[in-house]
Formats: C-alpha cells, sequence, structure tokens
C-alpha cells in the first residue's frame, strides 16, 4: 500500500491530506486538495468573489439560485442551529466583523484589531436562522434583508468529510484529512489497525512532558472525526479578543470553558458540538454531548472533564 500526502494552505489555517492506496496515492491527495480550494471558493467569507458572498450582498432581494455544494453547506448550517438550540448560529457575520474579525486571521493578527479597547456596536438578531428560507427542490436561500451568513468552522468540519468521502469512493483503502485542526479519518491507515488522534492542549502547547490525551478511532470501514474549539487559540487586539460570540447576548463570549474537543462520525457534527459546548457551563455541557453519545474532553483553566477512561482532571 502507498502513502500519498498534500500539505498546504486553506480556509485561513494549515492543512493536510494523507491517502493510502494501492495505486494513484498522491493523485488522490493531490486532487484532495484542490477540491478543498473549488469548496472554499464556494464558502469563503474572506473572499470577494466567493459564492457565499455573492448570495450574502443580495440578502432581502428573494430566492437566490446556489450550487450544490454551497445548498450542501447551508442545510447543515441550519440542521446545526436547530441541534445547538441557536448556540451554533451562522447569522452573526455583522458581529464578528465589527469585533474585529472583518478580515482572515493573519491579516487580523497583522493589523492587532486597531479599536483594541473599544466596544463594538453591531446590530444583533436573536433570532438566527428562523427567517432564512432553504428551497432544497428548487436549490435556492433567501436571506432576509440585512443577514450574512459566516459558516465559522463548520466550513472546515463539513469540507473534511466531502473529501474524505470523495476520496474513499476513487479507490483509497484509507484516508485522514486534516483541515486546521478539524480531523477526519476513513478506511485503514497503512498497516495499522487504528487511528490514534492526540488532544492539544491549548492552555500550555508547549508543555512537553505532559502526558498526551490520545483518542483512537478503530478502522472499521466507516469515518471519524474530532474537532475543537477554544477562546485560547484565535486571539487578536493584544489578546483580549477572541472569535466565540455567545448568540445569546450578542458578545464575545466569556465562558467557563476554555476548550472543547469533540468526536463522533462526521467533522460537521464534531465542530458545531464542540462551538456549542464551550457556550455552555463544564457540567451542563458534559451532560449535553453524553446524551447525544459524542466523546468529548472539556478544559477550564484548572480542571478537564472527558469521556477517555483515566481522564478526569488537571
Amino acid at each position: 500500500m502507498r502513502l500519498g500526502s498534500q500539505s498546504f494552505r486553506a480556509m485561513g489555517a494549515a492543512c493536510s491530506i494523507s491517502v493510502y492506496a494501492q495505486t494513484n496515492a498522491e493523485a488522490l491527495a493531490r486532487i484532495g486538495a484542490q477540491r478543498v480550494e473549488l469548496l472554499e471558493q464556494s464558502w469563503s467569507r474572506f473572499r470577494d468573489t466567493s459564492e457565499l458572498n455573492r448570495l450574502n450582498a443580495r440578502a432581502g432581494t428573494g430566492p437566490v439560485e446556489v450550487s450544490a455544494d454551497l445548498l450542501t453547506l447551508l442545510r447543515h448550517m441550519q440542521q446545526a442551529w436547530e441541534l445547538t438550540d441557536g448556540l451554533f448560529d451562522p447569522t452573526l457575520l455583522s458581529v464578528i466583523k465589527a469585533a474585529g474579525y472583518d478580515a482572515d486571521f493573519a491579516t487580523v493578527i497583522a493589523r492587532d484589531a486597531l479599536a483594541s479597547v473599544q466596544s463594538w456596536k453591531a446590530p444583533h438578531r436573536s433570532h438566527g436562522m428562523v427567517d432564512v428560507i432553504i428551497d432544497m427542490a428548487a436549490s435556492t436561500v433567501s436571506l432576509p434583508a440585512g443577514v450574512g451568513l459566516d459558516p465559522g468552522a463548520i466550513g472546515k468540519g463539513l469540507a473534511a468529510d466531502i473529501i474524505a468521502g470523495e476520496i474513499m469512493s476513487a479507490g483509497a483503502q484509507g484516508v485522514l484529512v486534516d483541515l486546521g485542526g478539524d480531523i477526519v479519518v476513513a478506511g485503514q491507515p497503512g498497516a495499522d489497525e487504528a487511528w490514534v488522534i492526540a488532544i492539544e492542549d491549548e492552555r500550555d502547547p508547549d508543555n512537553a512532558d505532559r502526558e498526551p490525551m490520545l483518542v483512537t478511532f478503530e478502522a472499521d470501514g466507516g469515518t471519524s472525526a474530532i474537532a475543537t474549539s477554544s477562546t485560547l487559540y484565535r486571539r487578536w487586539a493584544g489578546g483580549t479578543r477572541h472569535h466565540v460570540i455567545d448568540p445569546r447576548t450578542g458578545r464575545m463570549a466569556e465562558p467557563e470553558l476554555v476548550q472543547a474537543t469533540v468526536w463522533c462520525s462526521t467533522g460537521w457534527l464534531a465542530e458545531v458540538s464542540a462551538t456549542a459546548a464551550l457556550l455552555m457551563s463544564a457540567d451542563d455541557a458534559r451532560t449535553w454531548l453524553q446524551q447525544h453519545q459524542l466523546g468529548y474532553t472539556l478544559m477550564t483553566p484548572t480542571s478537564v472533564l472527558s469521556s477517555l477512561v483515566g481522564v478526569e482532571h488537571v
């Protein structure tokens, strides 16, 4: 079995694709990277010419026909909003832009969000996706006037799902897709019997002496995924701002948890669940994740709660 791999930057993050196949492993990995580019051109809010930005620009004008890729994203965004009772809300684009996250993260850091100590004021809509009309049969979407959609990290999770599925359908025996830390695996990892993923502890990422927390996915023919949401990583304005907005208030969240890692069968669900958990209390997040039968590791500044055996607190 051959191993092919591609490393690249996309969706504002470092990405990689590893493919195990009898033949054409490198070609499949390369095609996967090209597919990421196509999805980003459809979904990115940081590209002026993206299909998503064209849709946002036509808010309030009635139904807009969209591609199959964008329709898939929007359907999952709607499903995620319903699943989390609005804790995942992709209609907060105006709030996120007002907070200073109005360009790709490298640009935000470079200019350090000039209004670093100013509060922001932006329209806040508390009813989220309820007014977004998605017509699957007609492939159209209607946005209310003044509403813009931001897929957030669900875009990376869903893209990883799509690419892993397409590569496996093209004849691969195993694939790992890592889009900025949203990881989806499928099939057999070469000669190994399982995929093993380490959870990064963003509270102290440079601590090489810490025992790693490992999540094992058996190679059972299905897909598995893991994703992390954190208030510790994407910060700007001198470290005073982060990208997690609480849709209940329209303000930057100040959660008890500082990091939530979730694993399950799909990347989009892992990412959405991690985002929702981060906005709950530690106890409520653990209960919600257990009710939905999801694997998890939750971190406060001083403790860890996890479904992993032997990991309970630090």
